[in-house]
């Protein structure tokens, strides 16, 4: 087997896209008791359009992460790019309510995701600091809280370089850093996959995490997506290719070994996987154990490298071609 690298400039899961929407940032103010949610509108309005993450540190600050580096959030509703006086400070019993909120006042019934560190909830991203590996609150409570805003991506708008793509690979994988768009970017070839895009192709999601199946639902288009929420990887693979007869599974963020082998076993039953992967760059991916077993029984045929510097935008691809026989 050989690689092709080529650098990549057509593909895009933010063409035309704009910024994070009203929408999304709405949707997680919802989670916010009313003091804090009405300090972030106010803070919001001046950056509008560019938070990307809302961090709430308890008794420390609160604050916007913007595509320009963070914003602190005064008491007064505006904003400072530097810690000084007048900040707003939650306090413990503010974050208290935001994850309560955020497990809609059911947290007893969360303990497989707080394991985790989070939740998922109105689709944001919810990580969570103050949870043991158990699922318990820890005797010092909620230090910290991350909401990652979804930025609005054009999922069921037809990109000819990607639609392209998808019907002549054979496997795909999605690289790079923590927030660079590497769920959305598997939601959009979901969403391509099992629409008119491709035909209506018979499409399996494994959505552990539950953020496929709002995005997914939202286009009638988007019609032949068996999407399996709250199921771990390694166990929602083996319920598609039992009952769901898929020719696609897509599952995120794949790394122990059960789901490594649950994959060799769905490829060897003919069907082809999307998924994505942590890394920072070719090097670190092509270092661990799990991928690379994935890499030479030809599960992927094609790895993007998503940008760390440019949300969403495919920056390198990596072909695995056949050597001749």
């Amino acid at each position: 087997m050989s690689i092709e690298t080529s650098k990549q400039k057509e593909l895009s899961t933010q063409e035309n896209s704009g910024p994070i929407n009203a929408d999304a940032f709405n949707n997680a103010m919802r989670l916010f008791p009313p003091a804090a949610a009405e300090i972030l509108r106010s803070c919001a309005g001046q950056v509008r359009g560019t938070v990307e993450e809302i961090r709430v540190y308890a008794g420390k600050a609160m604050v916007l992460r913007t595509n320009t580096g963070p914003r602190f959030c005064l008491r007064s509703g505006a904003l400072s790019s530097y810690v000084c006086s007048g900040m707003y400070i939650p306090g413990q019993n503010e974050l208290e309510k935001l994850v309560n909120a955020a497990a809609d006042h059911a947290l007893f019934l969360r303990e497989k995701d707080l394991r985790s560190a989070f939740l998922t909830a109105h689709g944001c991203r919810v990580g969570i600091c103050g949870f043991s590996p158990e699922g318990k609150l820890l005797p010092g409570g909620i230090c910290s809280v991350n909401v990652r805003l979804p930025f609005p991506a054009p999922l069921y708008t037809p990109d000819p370089a990607l639609v392209r793509l998808l019907g002549e690979t054979d496997g795909l994988l999605a690289a790079g850093p923590p927030g660079c768009g590497k769920t959305t970017f598997l939601k959009k070839c979901a969403a391509l996959l099992a629409g008119k895009a491709l035909g209506w192709r018979s499409v399996a999601v494994i959505d552990e995490r539950g953020e496929f199946y709002s995005a997914l639902q939202a286009d009638p288009q988007v019609i032949t997506a068996d999407i399996l929420q709250g199921t771990d990887k390694a166990a929602g693979i083996q319920t598609a290719l039992r009952l769901f007869s898929p020719e696609y599974i897509i599952c995120d963020e794949i790394g122990n070994g059960n789901e490594t082998a649950g994959m060799l076993e769905g490829m060897n039953s003919g069907v082809k996987f999307f998924a994505s992967i942590h890394a920072g760059s070719s090097a670190q991916l092509f270092r661990r154990p799990q991928f690379t077993a994935l890499w030479e029984a030809g599960v992927f045929r094609h790895i993007l490298f998503l940008s760390a510097q440019r949300r969403g935008r495919v920056e390198k691809i990596i072909c695995r071609k056949e050597e001749p026989q």
